[in-house]
Order: C-alpha cells, then sequence, then structure tokens
C-alpha cells in the first residue's frame, strides 16, 4: 500500500498530540490535587490511588472495542466522539460532591479517552513512514507529559488560589477547546487502494475487509504477549510514580506542596524529552530496532526505583537528577512501545493492535498506583513501595529480553 503523505502532516500531528492531551489531563490532574482531595473527602492514599484506577475500569476495554471501531469507522469520527465524551467528564468533576461521584465519573470517562489513544495512533502510524514513525510517536507521547507538567505546575497553584474544583474547570474548558479543533480540522491522509508492500509500508497491511478474520491471527503472535506483559508492568511503574511522587515527596521527604509539585513538572518534562529522544535513537541511530531501546529503559528505570527504595532519603541534592533520569525511562517509553505495537499490527489493524496493547498497559495503571499506596498505608514506609516497582521494572526488562525482534 503505498501512502502518500501531505506537506503539512507535521501539523496534523499537532493536532493528534492536542487530542491525546486531553486523556491523561483528566487522569493526570489526580496526582497534583492529591493533598486537596484528602482533605476534602476524608481519604487515604490507597483511596488516591482507586481514583487513577477508576479512570482505567471502562478506558481498558474500550481501548480494544475503540480500536476495532476506528478501523471501520475511521479516526476523524471516533477522533471528535472522543475528545467531546471526555471533555464533558472532566467539566462534571469540578462539580461533584463527593468520592464515589468522583469515582463514577472518572470510570465514565473511560468512554471517551478510549476512543483517543488508539485514533491518535493508528492516525501516526498512517501519516508517517517507517523511517522516522518512533520519533513522530515519541512526539505525540509527549503530550501525556506536557499535561502532567501543567498538571503538577498549574493545579496546585489554582486550588490553593480559587479551590480544587476550578482546576477541573479549567482542565475540562481547555478540552473543549481542542475538542473543537479535532471536529474542524483534522484529515485522513490519502492512501493508495493497493495493498501490497512497499518501502513506504513494509508492513504489508490488510485490507479492512479481512480486519475481522486478523484478530486471532494477532492474538496468537507470541511476540505481541511477550510485548503486552512488559507493557503492563512498565504501566504499573509509570503510573504508581505519577499518583505517588507529589505525596512521597511532601510526606516522606518532608517538601512543600509547590515544591512537590514542581519536582512532578521536572519528572514529567524529562519524560517528554524521553520519548522522542527515545524514537531518535531507535530510527536513526539503530535503523529501526526497537527492542534494545526499550530493554535499556526498563533496566534504568527498575535501577532508579531500586536507588530510591535504598538510599532515597539520603540523596540530598542527587534527588534532583535521579528524578530527571526516572523521568526519562520511566515516563519515556510509551512512544517507542505503541510504535512497536501498531507495526506488529500494519496499517490496516493498527488501531486494534495499538488499543489492545494499551489496555493492557492501562491495567497496570489499575494495579501499580494503589498498589504503591496500600503497601505505604500498611507498612508507614515508602522504601518498600518503591521496591515492589524495582520489582515491576525486573519483570519488564526479562519478558522484552524474550521478544523476537525482526
Amino acid at each position: 500500500m503505498m501512502l502518500k503523505l501531505r506537506p503539512n502532516r507535521w501539523l496534523i500531528l499537532l493536532l493528534l498530540w492536542s487530542s491525546y492531551l486531553i486523556v491523561y489531563l483528566s487522569r493526570l490532574s489526580i496526582g497534583p490535587l492529591a493533598p486537596f482531595l484528602k482533605q476534602a473527602f476524608g481519604i487515604s492514599n490507597t483511596q488516591v490511588g482507586y481514583l487513577v484506577s477508576a479512570a482505567a475500569i471502562i478506558y481498558t476495554p474500550m481501548l480494544v472495542f475503540g480500536g476495532w471501531l476506528v478501523d471501520r469507522v475511521g479516526i476523524h469520527r471516533m477522533l471528535s466522539v472522543g475528545t467531546l465524551i471526555a471533555s464533558i467528564s472532566i467539566l462534571s468533576l469540578s462539580t461533584v460532591s463527593s468520592y464515589l461521584g468522583m469515582v463514577i465519573i472518572l470510570a465514565l470517562s473511560g468512554l471517551g479517552t478510549g476512543c483517543i489513544f488508539p485514533s491518535a495512533a493508528k492516525a501516526v502510524i498512517l501519516w508517517f513512514p517507517l523511517r522516522v514513525r518512533a520519533t513522530a510517536m515519541g512526539l505525540n507521547q509527549t503530550a501525556v507529559n506536557v499535561g502532567g507538567i501543567l498538571g503538577a505546575m498549574l493545579l496546585p497553584i489554582i486550588a490553593i488560589s480559587l479551590g480544587w474544583r476550578y482546576g477541573f474547570l479549567f482542565v475540562g474548558c481547555f478540552s473543549l477547546l481542542i475538542c473543537l479543533c479535532c471536529v474542524l480540522f483534522y484529515r485522513d491522509p490519502s492512501v493508495d487502494t493497493a495493498q501490497t508492500p512497499s518501502p513506504e509500508n513494509p508492513e504489508g497491511s490488510l485490507g479492512n475487509a479481512t480486519a475481522s478474520s486478523s484478530i486471532f491471527q494477532l492474538l496468537g503472535k507470541r511476540d505481541l504477549w511477550l510485548l503486552g506483559l512488559s507493557g503492563y508492568f512498565l504501566g504499573n511503574l509509570e503510573f504508581a510514580v505519577m499518583t505517588h511522587l507529589v505525596l512521597y515527596l511532601k510526606e516522606g521527604l518532608l517538601f512543600g506542596t509547590v515544591t512537590a509539585g514542581a519536582l512532578l513538572a521536572l519528572t514529567e518534562a524529562a519524560g517528554a524529552f524521553g520519548k522522542p529522544v527515545s524514537g531518535i535513537a531507535s530510527d536513526f541511530l539503530l535503523r529501526g530496532r526497537r527492542k534494545m531501546v526499550l530493554l535499556s529503559m526498563g533496566s534504568l528505570a527498575g535501577l532508579l526505583c531500586l536507588l530510591l527504595a535504598v538510599c532515597g532519603t539520603m540523596l540530598g541534592w542527587f534527588l534532583y537528577p535521579v528524578l530527571a533520569l526516572l523521568g526519562v525511562v520511566a515516563i519515556g517509553w510509551g512512544g517507542l512501545y505503541v510504535t512497536m505495537a501498531g507495526e506488529l499490527g500494519g496499517h490496516a489493524l493498527a488501531g486494534l493492535t495499538s488499543g489492545a496493547t494499551g489496555a493492557v498497559i492501562t491495567l497496570g495503571a489499575i494495579t501499580g498506583p494503589p498498589l504503591f499506596g496500600y503497601i505505604v498505608d500498611r507498612t508507614q514506609s515508602f522504601s518498600i513501595a518503591w521496591l515492589s516497582m524495582a520489582i515491576c521494572g525486573l519483570m519488564a526488562v526479562i519478558t522484552i529480553s524474550l521478544i523476537r525482534e525482526k
């Protein structure tokens, strides 16, 4: 299949990046606002973790179903519907009056965010050729971190000045603006009707007519299962870091709320830097090989969590570069991972494959934050919680090493 790329593909990437920002603006708002939510609803660290998990309850199966719909009805429709539902959900969080109500709304937000991720992933697969795809996907994935940076820097200030409800109101209005841009300006690339491999499409993707019959073929791929399993362990680690870092710095290391939020922003910024850099390393230095970079990032993430577990309270000023490097490897792996998943599925099934592997990552988001919080609540020790994340890093390294890269 010959893919005719328009000159404005980088502008399309900017639009996709903006839409993907919504997915994590809703979920990553919980971490910076965690101290205020604990006080408002009288909840524990474990219950804060459950808020992040709640956002993934419907989001996880919706990734698979939404990915299938993207392959069937098209990117534009699913992107428009997904951003609209997600924006309304975030706005509703500003009016919630109970902890249970917040859990329910966060869960329902998955109906929208579950459509955005596979839509954006497939759009990048279609718009960008193999030689720069991991770089483009890495740039798109930085939306996760920019959302975290904006949340970490602005939401505590808004909460202190006006109240935590205004934080969600700000995020919801911004998301509605992005939704309008997606509806008005996104367009799919021109695609030849021929479905044969080419230099621009070495994957040799299947047509939509064969999509349903190919689902079981994809599920039978050993390497896809291993990639998904590694994503689960890395998802545990990543979302535990983003959810509990402010609480760790505030309660474990006695930092102020605004300072802790700034350090979370530093970690998120490092993750944003790591995503395109890992893609550049894969595309240009290793000529399209993904496994070695992903393996290195998983190994280093586990070692840094082990360092925080053993001597986190004794790091002093060295804590700053440790958190920055942790952001690069524990948060910056997503773009490379999604690229690898999409290439396994080919162009026609990129939505389904990206959605399915993204769902496995989200399982890690469901279990990681409450596991970290539960360990802290039971043991009164952040060190043991960090050790559990180091083990997740080790398991990710083992599964990645078993993948047979072509």
